[in-house]
């Protein structure tokens, strides 16, 4: 698993080929897959890397470093969550930098791991496939999963879904999470991204009797497969595009009350479902340009969405929709909802049984959060 996320930068980076007409930005992606696909092998060798194969792979991320930075308007083109999704990963890029610079390659490497669920984040916003970037043959992965990880990082969802069933049906053994995660693979595809979720349990379903299955997953996909099918009975795959207030009405059915901060959130099975369609609701929605007075409202339901449902492991963006609520919308109602969510939200984070011990630095960010607000209101 862990050699597949060598190529998360590329799949961030592609998340708006399948629009851009523009040749500056094509070229620019495939100097940075031409980076990636040379530091692959180094940076997830299974062995110590030399001094030599250090400093080539920090020379190779610096060239990309470079190269992302010259991405940058062009994502400011797209949607709000898109350009959450670059700003977050400009300082982790050289974190990682840095690291390697150090020699803290283990560190290095660990960290290349969150940016994983920025990745999914930003290419699963829209409906676009792959185009410009060709991908990469099945002989350079070590397994059929971490090459349907790779395909679905890079939007071809055709091949994930291949090599997802190839994988789950293997009699190589498995572990509780090497099924638990292909199956959300699968319920993002079909639910946000195809809006098929009849087709999404059909699919399922082909998966109840596997040889590794535990009590644990089996509960898991069961509840999933009813979730599928009570979505599909909707008729959510024969409506058009929601307005704002179709939104609204999707938000109250699915999130329920919103009138106080949410503590941790834990969900059955068959909830998640919808609340995967409804996150992908939204992003389509702002990607539709939406009016300025509306995004605040959909970064709180997106960061309501993104903390119950959690398919990805590695990081949540709830927190930095949140701030980018408070940050960018201070004088809007919702600003004082996100922080109160955001306040919930860190506090939950540093709950023990010995009551909460903030960090100064969390401290001091929600200071000056709740001083962006008072400053709104003068």
């Amino acid at each position: 698993m862990k050699q597949i996320f060598g190529i998360l930068l590329v799949s961030c980076l592609l998340l708006g080929t399948a629009q851009a007409r523009d040749t500056k930005l094509n070229t620019l992606m495939s100097q940075i897959g031409a980076e990636m696909t040379a530091l692959y092998p180094l940076i997830y060798a299974q062995r110590k890397l030399t001094q030599t194969e250090i400093a080539t792979v920090t020379s190779r991320l610096e060239r990309m470093s470079t190269l992302f930075t010259q991405v940058g308007p062009h994502i400011k083109k797209r949607s709000t969550t898109y350009e959450i999704s670059y700003e977050f990963i400009k300082p982790h890029l050289t974190e990682i930098i840095g690291a390697f610079k150090t020699k803290n390659t283990n560190y290095a490497r660990s960290r290349m791991y969150g940016i994983g669920a920025i990745c999914t984040s930003c290419h699963t916003q829209d409906t676009h496939l792959r185009t410009m970037f060709g991908g990469s043959s099945r002989n350079s992965f070590s397994s059929d999963y971490t090459y349907a990880e790779f395909n679905y990082l890079t939007r071809d969802y055709q091949k994930t879904e291949i090599f997802l069933d190839k994988h789950l049906k293997s009699d190589k053994h498995k572990t509780e999470l090497q099924i638990i995660k292909p199956m959300q693979r699968l319920i993002t595809i079909y639910t946000q991204i195809y809006d098929r979720p009849g087709d999404g349990a059909m699919l399922l379903r082909k998966y109840q009797d596997l040889r590794d299955h535990t009590p644990q997953t089996k509960a898991a996909l069961k509840g999933w497969i009813n979730g599928l099918t009570e979505l599909a009975k909707t008729g959510v795959d024969k409506q058009k595009a929601p307005d704002f207030q179709t939104l609204e009405t999707y938000v109250k059915k699915y999130l329920g009350k919103l009138d106080q901060p949410l503590p941790e959130l834990f969900l059955d099975e068959d909830e998640q479902i919808s609340r995967v369609w409804l996150r992908g609701q939204l992003y389509h929605y702002l990607n539709r340009k939406p009016k300025p007075d509306e995004i605040p409202k959909i970064l709180y339901w997106l960061s309501i969405c993104d903390r119950s449902i959690d398919y990805n492991f590695y990081f949540s963006l709830a927190d930095l929709y949140l701030k980018d609520c408070i940050k960018n919308h201070s004088s809007h109602p919702y600003a004082k909802k996100c922080y109160a969510e955001y306040k919930e939200f860190v506090t939950t984070a540093y709950t023990g049984s010995g009551g909460t011990f903030l960090p100064i630095e969390v401290e001091d960010e929600l200071f000056e959060l709740k001083r962006m607000l008072k400053t709104a209101e003068e």
